[in-house]
């Protein structure tokens, strides 16, 4: 919300960008997060602030510029695409204008977009990537459902370590494809634009069909669920579905996505909160017999 509403003209009605400020100096003080707690005090002097709440802040200020100046590193998110350490705030989000002040939440080095679990907002170890030009998105889809088709077909046996040796050539092709796009990003350092990891034929074929995450034009899915290829990626005739590819480059890190927001979770805070009100933390979904969502 703070990303979003960093710049004055693109705060929502009935928002206030005090109270939003007000609460991020208390939590980041709270987490040692000094450097942001004085982000927000320096943004917050120049908003009305309630009479009431003024003594407050007055205290919180005096308090904050008696501390470190510096973040806690352990709470800092870091970039699973290229292993940045990225700050809370970044330095330029004050100057954005309002057409970029939404799409900020990156890498400071990458632009990797942050995908960010929807109740405590951790940042996800997900990449997004996309089929080379020359591969349709379905052919893509088909590629992949395929590979986990094969796969179980030739180790419906116990061969772990056949599976293991797939895994880890999987895993080196698609790093080849995200260094190949750093490499690239390296070469035009001025373009902040994010530009997903194009990844080739050869690297699709390989890619383990439980860590993918596809998200469609006119509905999302979870390609973790347990159903059969053609019920979880059943195609509308006659047309090419524009998709958005995601891998979870850190599989014992359960990810959860709901398929009637398209928010992603951790999957046991999920389960959690499903089992906790019985639907979904975001949007309250709960017709997950006939929708998957992930590993159950």
């Amino acid at each position: 919300l703070l990303h979003s509403s960093i710049s004055s003209c693109n705060v929502s009605d009935g928002i206030s960008m005090a109270n939003i400020l007000y609460v991020l100096t208390k939590s980041a003080s709270l987490l040692d997060a000094n450097g942001t707690a004085k982000f927000a005090l320096e943004k917050l002097r120049d908003r009305y602030i309630t009479p009431q709440r003024r003594s407050n802040i007055g205290v919180e200020f005096l308090d904050i510029y008696a501390k470190s100046p510096d973040d806690n590193p352990d709470i800092l998110p870091t970039c699973y695409k290229c292993g940045s350490t990225n700050p809370l705030i970044r330095a330029s989000d004050a100057k954005l204008s309002a057409d970029t002040a939404g799409m900020n939440d990156q890498c400071i080095s990458c632009n990797h977009l942050f995908v960010r679990c929807f109740i405590n907002f951790d940042v996800l170890p997900l990449i997004e990537f996309t089929p080379t030009k020359d591969i349709p998105h379905s052919k893509a889809l088909e590629l992949i459902l395929k590979t986990q088709h094969d796969r179980e077909f030739a180790f419906g046996l116990d061969t772990a370590a056949n599976e293991n040796d797939e895994d880890g050539l999987s895993t080196e092709l698609f790093d080849a494809c995200v260094l190949r796009s750093l490499n690239d990003k390296n070469l035009l350092d001025e373009d902040t634009n994010h530009k997903p990891v194009e990844v080739e034929f050869d690297s699709l074929s390989s890619l383990p069909r439980q860590d993918i995450f596809v998200i469609q034009a006119q509905r999302q899915m979870s390609m973790n669920a347990q159903a059969s290829p053609s019920g979880v990626l059943a195609k509308e005739s006659g047309e090419e579905t524009e998709c958005r590819f995601l891998k979870n480059v850190l599989p014992e890190i359960g990810i959860a996505l709901c398929p009637n927001c398209h928010k992603f979770f951790h999957e046991s805070d999920f389960e959690f909160e499903v089992l906790r009100t019985g639907g979904c933390p975001f949007c309250k979904f709960s017709d997950f017999d006939h929708h998957s969502y992930g590993h159950i």
